[in-house]
């Protein structure tokens, strides 16, 4: 693939949220405990995979948010949220389970929250909902400051449009028929494969 032009993307218009719904509304006053990112998530198209959590000074307990971020298209395409009775059941739990599967490092939570706002904002101008759990996860990322991060965030991919690259949940065809909508034919790319035994389907400015 040839070398790819993006553009940054920008938090704005993404604000968090005034009012926080949901079981995990205690959380946002509590301190944040530990906040991951994946490791390659500067690499270009590459999901980003964050992990907020944060203790309770009184009880102990550790409410953590999971999420997997499309910064090329989706925005948050999963999220899952648990609540542990303390650090060890939290380290043993939903901690162990992300870091096996993916490299995480430690991260600025203002950072990371950047970086899930950013990916929601650019979704949503597409005409893309986040996973319906992630408002249990919104009142984690209570309390960043957005400004404080000169880090930048590209959305995009080649050319900096929208890139779709399909994961076995996507619903290809709507997806495609809502980027069409959205910003039209020629303006986006995609990068569609059936499974393990089927060849990706690109359109051909992607190779290009």
């Amino acid at each position: 693939m040839a070398k790819q032009k993006q553009k940054s993307g920008s938090a704005q218009g993404a604000a968090l949220p005034a009012k926080r719904p949901g079981g995990m509304a205690i959380a946002a006053a509590w301190p944040v405990h530990e906040v991951l990112l994946s490791a390659n998530w500067t690499q270009p198209e590459e999901l980003v995979a964050v992990l907020i959590a944060r203790r309770s000074p009184n009880s102990g307990k550790v409410a953590v948010a999971s999420l997997l971020v499309d910064l090329a298209c989706l925005g948050v395409k999963s999220a899952q949220v648990r609540l542990h009775k303390d650090v060890a059941d939290y380290n043993s739990g939903l901690r162990a389970h992300i870091v096996k599967l993916i490299p995480m490092v430690p991260a600025d939570f203002n950072l990371v929250v950047k970086i899930v706002m950013t990916g929601l904002a650019y979704a949503e101008k597409l005409g893309f909902k986040p996973d319906p759990v992630f408002i249990q996860a919104m009142p984690l990322l209570a309390g960043a400051n957005l400004d404080a991060c000169p880090t930048p965030i590209k959305t995009g991919g080649p050319e900096g449009k929208p890139f779709f690259v399909n994961g076995p949940y996507d619903d290809v065809d709507k997806v495609i028929a809502q980027l069409r909508r959205a910003v039209g034919d020629g303006n986006f790319h995609y990068l569609i494969g059936a499974g393990p035994d089927t060849p990706f389907v690109a359109d051909d400015d992607v190779w290009e």
